[in-house]
């Protein structure tokens, strides 16, 4: 099934049963805003562009893989000076949908998510693997290369000379000698 428009949404879930065999494909603009956690990473006042997505489920050698084509760029607050800034996203996100852990060794160490942890409806939540794959392509501290925040590597406050624990002991020594 191909499901290309910009008028309809992005589908939160697709059933398993159906599409597993057939292939799915969605493709379209995304707002920032339907992701929930994604929401909360990037910056509040600023203007988030719709993310170009295309989605691809097919079943290839027995392995069913979940296939994300994302164009685009998201506004985060820089860790130093607040002020925003891009992050792009834009790449290829691939998971294997796996039926079991012995079909592990057969993905050559891609990413992968168990069916059983999808729940007993056999749901693929794409949406929500969309926001997982997106959230981990944020850097952990995102800050500008050349940030203009003013760093003070100087103490205002004069260090106290602390004094020196065996100082007595040596004055001491010395008068015994």
């Amino acid at each position: 099934m191909n499901m290309t428009s910009a008028a309809k949404e992005m589908p939160a879930n697709i059933m398993l049963d159906k599409w597993a065999d057939i292939g799915f494909t969605w493709s379209g603009s995304v707002p920032v805003s339907i992701f929930h956690r994604l929401s909360e990473q990037v910056s509040v006042d600023a203007v988030q562009e719709a993310l170009q997505v295309q989605t691809t489920l097919q079943k290839s050698e027995g392995i069913l893989w979940l296939a994300f084509e994302v164009m685009g760029q998201l506004v985060v607050p820089c860790q130093r000076c607040l002020d925003p800034m891009m992050v792009n996203v834009s790449g290829d996100y691939r998971l294997a949908i796996l039926a079991d852990e012995m079909q592990i060794d057969a993905i050559q160490g891609a990413e992968y998510v168990l069916m059983d942890e999808l729940g007993s409806g056999r749901m693929l939540p794409i949406k929500d693997l969309l926001e997982d794959e997106l959230l981990l392509a944020l850097p952990l501290s995102p800050r500008h290369d050349e940030c203009d925040m003013p760093i003070d590597m100087v103490d205002d406050e004069e260090e106290e000379v602390q004094e020196n624990p065996f100082a007595a002991l040596a004055a001491l020594k010395g008068k015994l000698n």
